[in-house]
């Protein structure tokens, strides 16, 4: 009965992927202009022409990582509109020549509209350019990859100026799930199949599991009721803040699948 069932849901799963990638493969791409529409109705038409980054990261991510682990998707189309997405990503995504700084949206044709003081367009940006070259072989786009990468870390454990978000006087000092949860996930991303780069990322994988324990709750329930504090900060004493900013609003938070040897 569950073998059924599990193979029922496989089945689904499999369907939906591929309805959702030919929804996207027919609708999304800017033949013109490079990079993905992802404001599109249910009926795949446009219905705003602006690019978010961390989107168009995501589509090549997932573009790449199809092709390159299921069969069934190692199609040229597939391949080529990822690599015209991290084109455009190359020449459009930072707010200035001479600035690590991604956007947060830009126009159709590339120039910024909106700068968020995050790092999450940086992110995803790492992701899908190591997805490029892994599919590509061109290491133009790991340089791309590591070199954000660095520039990510400086930015969360050194110096945060670069992001244009001033540390004021009144403010608490605090610690966002979701920094280190993103930050594993492009650990995780950089190190497979490298063992130099496992070796040169370890300390920050161990570090990000430690920032990201601090969000575990235990309920005084009983049985005990573990929960997480989504993206909501602590404090560096590893203490639930007192105040609005840490009550109890809980989500789901995200989750990114990991290799069991991670």
């Amino acid at each position: 009965m569950l073998r059924d069932e599990a193979e029922m849901f496989r089945t689904r799963i499999r369907e939906e992927l591929d309805r959702t990638m030919e929804f996207w493969l027919k609708h999304s791409h800017d033949q013109e202009l490079g990079g993905f529409f992802t404001c599109l109705s249910r009926d795949g038409s446009v219905y705003d022409e602006l690019k978010y980054i961390w989107l168009q990261g995501r589509q090549i991510w997932t573009y790449c990582r199809l092709y390159r682990t299921l069969q069934r998707f190692r199609r040229p189309e597939i391949l080529a509109a990822a690599v015209a997405g991290g084109e455009f990503l190359m020449s459009s995504a930072r707010i200035s020549a001479d600035s690590r700084k991604l956007a947060f949206v830009v126009t159709r044709d590339g120039r910024p509209v909106k700068v968020q003081r995050t790092i999450f367009s940086e992110c995803f940006y790492t992701m899908a350019m190591d997805e490029l070259w892994r599919v590509t072989g061109d290491e133009k786009y790991q340089r791309e990859a590591v070199e954000m990468m660095d520039q990510i870390v400086r930015w969360v454990q050194e110096d945060p100026t670069g992001l244009g978000r001033p540390e004021l006087p009144g403010a608490e000092s605090v610690n966002s799930m979701a920094v280190p949860m993103m930050l594993l996930c492009l650990v995780d991303q950089l190190e497979e199949g490298d063992a130099k780069m496992a070796d040169k990322y370890r300390e920050l994988g161990a570090w990000c599991v430690e920032q990201i324990l601090q969000h575990l709750q235990v309920r005084p329930f009983t049985p005990p009721v573990s929960a997480t504090l989504g993206s909501f900060p602590v404090s560096p004493a590893m203490e639930s803040l007192s105040h609005q900013r840490s009550r109890d609003n809980l989500h789901p938070p995200h989750f990114q699948a990991v290799r069991p040897n991670s």
